[in-house]
């Protein structure tokens, strides 16, 4: 009986505690868009900023909710607003009083589409604001690609930062993800500068160039052809001015009867990584080299 009346007494406690607290009770919501994601914006309205964008299934904190349209929600530190349309709620959200109709709510936000964009010339610079008046914070280099979460005035907001839409076209998802698969394997080959080249090596205990492009590749599940000749016939030809991240670079040198005598991968910037000669091994050069401005017999996309 003492136990029970213990309890009796703590519950009685906890409801009027319970009962002292502000309105606005917090709760949780998960984020409902059918696999796109959902913008948090600064303000309970369609024309304000983007602050980031939610993933789908991300969870959020529901602070309160100041009309039927919108929820004031906390999202990994970030205070904002999302439609109602697109959040469940799990718990009960002491919501501020609804507008009447003499005040109409809100307009609701859509779930966002994923945009994309793709650096056409670079490397580029990232700013702090839409405009070269503001700090720069960083660089993406030719054929990278970045999610959009905001465009401002011909700029395009992206999670780092803002770069100019005059050297980025947008891009849909399939080709961003080709193009971020390409980066992963432009990244992969730079661990290997500076390993020995052996003529028809194709480890890491000796590449020669095309055994080197081929075992890149074949770490992400790709097939190429053995000889630099025969990987002119791999993937998709691509111009000098289309290459980006992950794309073969073919070149002829001398009067040999052979389509093509070296490969290359190409790594962003004007710049590749191959297997070289045996006096220098896996280097990086630039396109614009004197040995390799000419002799450029095409690029392959894999990816």
């Amino acid at each position: 009986m003492n136990l029970k009346r213990t309890i009796t007494r703590l519950t009685a406690s906890l409801l009027l505690a319970v009962s002292m607290v502000s309105p606005a009770l917090a709760a949780t919501g998960t984020v409902n868009t059918e696999g796109s994601s959902l913008r948090l914006r600064a303000q309970a309205s369609t024309d304000s900023s983007v602050l980031t964008k939610l993933p789908h299934n991300s969870q959020v904190e529901v602070i309160d909710q100041p009309d039927a349209g919108w929820y004031h929600v906390s999202y990994k530190g970030t205070e904002g607003y999302v439609s109602a349309d697109y959040l469940i709620v799990t718990e009960d959200v002491a919501a501020q009083p609804v507008p009447t109709s003499a005040e109409p709510a809100a307009q609701s936000d859509e779930p966002a589409d994923a945009m994309y964009i793709k650096v056409l010339q670079g490397p580029l610079n990232i700013r702090t604001g839409p405009s070269t008046d503001y700090d720069r914070v960083g660089q993406l280099s030719v054929g990278r690609t970045a999610e959009v979460l905001d465009v401002l005035d011909g700029w395009y907001q992206i999670e780092a930062g803002y770069v100019c839409g005059d050297y980025v076209r947008e891009v849909d998802a399939a080709e961003a993800q080709n193009s971020s698969k390409g980066q992963e394997i432009a990244d992969y080959a730079l661990q290997f500068l500076g390993y020995r080249y052996v003529y028809g090596g194709a480890s890491p205990s000796g590449f020669d160039c095309s055994g080197f492009t081929s075992y890149v590749y074949k770490q992400f599940g790709y097939s190429l052809n053995r000889s630099a000749s025969d990987q002119l016939d791999n993937g998709t030809p691509v111009s000098r001015g289309e290459l980006q991240p992950g794309d073969l670079v073919i070149f002829k040198k001398g009067n040999s009867s052979k389509r093509a005598t070296h490969v290359g991968l190409y790594i962003g910037n004007n710049q590749f990584i191959h297997a070289s000669t045996s006096k220098v091994g896996v280097i990086i050069s630039r396109m614009s080299d004197a040995y390799y401005t000419t002799g450029f017999v095409g690029g392959r996309r894999i990816v």
